[in-house]
């Protein structure tokens, strides 16, 4: 294994605190729905978001422990966040156009050589 790359400490701590954060999310918007009566699609809506979470959580302590699977869905996580966002971007939403462009540089930096013999990817 090679010596951690600084952009994937940076991807890992963003990761972790994003995870953090859609837990919390999951918890709070969950009740919010609840107490507006909505209790069905509390549960559904608290349970995905828990569910993101948990794997936001999990690539970031994996950028850490240099799991060979992170680089293939931090890949497929990145793919799937450009899409949404150049479809946002049609939808009329401008903010998209910034978060394109740090999807395309995330996706790039995944493909560096050091962040694939980081992960053990060849």
């Amino acid at each position: 294994m090679s010596e951690r790359p600084l952009g994937v400490t940076i991807l890992g701590i963003l990761w972790i605190i994003a995870g953090l954060l859609w837990i919390t999310s999951a918890l709070l918007g969950g009740a919010f729905l609840n107490l507006a009566g909505l209790g069905n699609l509390a549960a559904a809506f608290g349970v995905i978001l828990f569910i993101i979470g948990i794997i936001a959580l999990l690539l970031g302590i994996g950028c850490f422990k240099a799991w060979s699977w992170v680089w293939i869905v931090g890949v497929i996580v990145a793919v799937i966040a450009l899409l949404m966002n150049i479809v946002a971007l049609f939808l009329g939403g401008m903010g998209a156009i910034l978060a394109i462009i740090i999807d395309a540089i995330i996706l790039w930096y995944f493909f560096q050589p050091q962040v694939k013999a980081y992960f053990g990817v060849s």
